[in-house]
C-alpha cells in the first residue's frame, strides 16, 4: 500500500502539470484565406480555440496525404461559422484540446479555401513538412466538408469578441454553453445533436481533475 505522501505527491504534480495547459488562440480569415497561427507548436491538454472572421469558415482535421478532404477517425469539424462583418470575430468560438503531440493536420471547408491555402498544422516536424502539406493542398482535387454536424471539440459562446485570448496561459475569456448546431456552407444553421459545452475558463480544471484522479488511482495501484 503506498504511503499517504506518496499519493499526495503524485497528486500535486498531476494538478501542476494540468494547471501549465495553456489556451491557443486561432483567427480563421482575420487576414484573408488563412489561419494565424497556421503552424502551431502545441502540448497535451493544450486547447486550441478558433476564433472566426468574415465570411463564411469552418476547420476540419485532414491528413498530410489528403490535405483538402477530412480525416476518417480522431478528428473533429467545427461547422461552418457565417461573419457578415469585416474585422469583427464570430459571437463564437470552436474549442478542441490536444490530445496528442502527433501532428495533426486541418483545413477550411469553404470553396475552394483549402487550395488556396487556408490550412493549418499542429506539431508539424519541420516548417519543411508544413510548406509539403500547404502545396499539396494546392493541388488538390476538391474540398470536402464533412457530412453531418460538428465533432471532435466544443462550441461556446465567448463574452468578447476580440479573439484575443493569452497563449501563454489560460484564456480570460468567459464562454458558455450555445447550441450546438452547424451552419452550412452558404450560412444557414441547422438543428444538431446536443455536444458537451465548456462552463467557464480555458478548461484547465476539468482538464486537472481528470488527471488528478487518474493520478490518484495510479498511485494506489
Amino acid at each position: 500500500m503506498p504511503s499517504l505522501s506518496n499519493i499526495l505527491l503524485a497528486a500535486t504534480l498531476a494538478f501542476s502539470s494540468a494547471c501549465s495547459a495553456k489556451t491557443i488562440p486561432v483567427k480563421v480569415g482575420e487576414s484573408g484565406l488563412t489561419f494565424e497561427p497556421a503552424n502551431i507548436k502545441a502540448d497535451v491538454g493544450d486547447i486550441l480555440e478558433f476564433w472566426f472572421y468574415a465570411h463564411n469558415h469552418s476547420v476540419v482535421t485532414s491528413t498530410a496525404a489528403k490535405p483538402c478532404e477530412p480525416k476518417t477517425d480522431n478528428g473533429f469539424y467545427s461547422g461552418f461559422f457565417p461573419v457578415a462583418q469585416t474585422g469583427v470575430a464570430s459571437d463564437n468560438v470552436f474549442r478542441v484540446t490536444v490530445n496528442s503531440t502527433t501532428p495533426l493536420w486541418f483545413y477550411c471547408s469553404q470553396g475552394k479555401h483549402c487550395q488556396a491555402g487556408m490550412v493549418g498544422a499542429v506539431n508539424a516536424k519541420s516548417t519543411d513538412d508544413f510548406d509539403k502539406f500547404k502545396t499539396a493542398a494546392k493541388a488538390a482535387a476538391s474540398n470536402v466538408t464533412p457530412a453531418g454536424d460538428v465533432f471532435g471539440g466544443s462550441v461556446a459562446k465567448a463574452s468578447s469578441s476580440s479573439g484575443s485570448g493569452s497563449s501563454g496561459g489560460s484564456s480570460s475569456t468567459t464562454l458558455v454553453p450555445v447550441h450546438s448546431g452547424s451552419a452550412s456552407a452558404s450560412g444557414a444553421w441547422s438543428s444538431a445533436t446536443s455536444s458537451t459545452m465548456p462552463t467557464s475558463g480555458a478548461g484547465a480544471v476539468g482538464v486537472s481533475f481528470s488527471v488528478l484522479v487518474a493520478a490518484l488511482g495510479f498511485a494506489l495501484a
